[in-house]
């Protein structure tokens, strides 16, 4: 019922990502085309690796802190391709509140190395250290709603060069093989007819004043969207290390 919802009120590919993945399960993903080119991926190699045309890297997904659970998400994972073209993200969510509409947001971490406690993965303080030297940039990945199960399923991808719509000021996507990506879900509560599609494709869209916006986050982020009166909290994320 939740994705007739979607498909009626939120054009495919109407995010604020260069491209969009179709919304397919795990084995339609493997043979995805990314950006306008088709290909097929070969087998996984590890991210980074040079001379390889291109890589895949597989993280399980866990509870962010604001959800008040912890550990790992039963039956999700976030997969990451890189290829010559860019990255591209196929996340599943699962656990989730059915019907509650929920973003995921894309952390690119160009400068991993300038993060205080690396090699372990770079945190929020890091993302938004003033000065910005990890050279991090955040951006809208995609949205959805989930179904009846609790499942979401959320898919983009990222070309080299301006992330459009970024929270952070003069910063690209610079590092294809070697940055850091962490990946958040934002439940944003129960669809509203009336804040939709954007409630699907902000950080605000839905979002009331006395939810818990993380200490630190700009106000591009802040005032991205239409508020409203759920009260929206961080629930899960993914980190994939180069």
């Amino acid at each position: 019922m939740y994705e007739m919802i979607r498909n009626t009120l939120v054009p495919r590919g109407t995010g604020r990502t260069q491209a969009v993945l179709p919304r397919l399960g795990p084995i339609g993903v493997l043979a995805a085309t990314v950006v306008a080119a088709a290909f097929i991926l070969p087998s996984p190699v590890k991210a980074g690796d040079k001379g390889q045309e291109s890589a895949q890297h597989t993280a399980a997904v866990e509870w962010h802190p604001q959800s008040g659970k912890e550990g790992e998400v039963a039956g999700a994972e976030a997969t990451l391709y890189t290829t010559e073209w860019g990255s591209s993200v196929h996340f599943e969510a699962a656990g989730l509140e059915p019907g509650h509409v929920y973003t995921l947001w894309w952390v690119v971490v160009n400068n991993p190395g300038a993060c205080e406690a690396h090699p372990e993965p770079c945190t929020a303080g890091d993302v938004l250290a003033e000065g910005n030297p990890a050279e991090a940039q955040v951006g809208y990945a995609d949205g959805n709603v989930a179904t009846d199960d609790g499942e979401a399923t959320f898919s983009a991808h990222f070309t080299p060069g301006p992330i459009e719509g970024g929270w952070l000021p003069d910063q690209e996507f610079t590092n294809l093989g070697g940055a850091e990506h962490h990946f958040v879900v934002n439940d944003h509560g129960p669809l509203v007819a009336e804040l939709m599609p954007g409630m699907m494709h902000t950080y605000r869209g839905g979002c009331s004043d006395d939810s818990p916006f993380p200490d630190g986050f700009p106000d591009t982020a802040l005032a991205d969207g239409e508020p409203g009166p759920n009260e929206c909290i961080l629930t899960q994320d993914a980190i994939l290390q180069p």
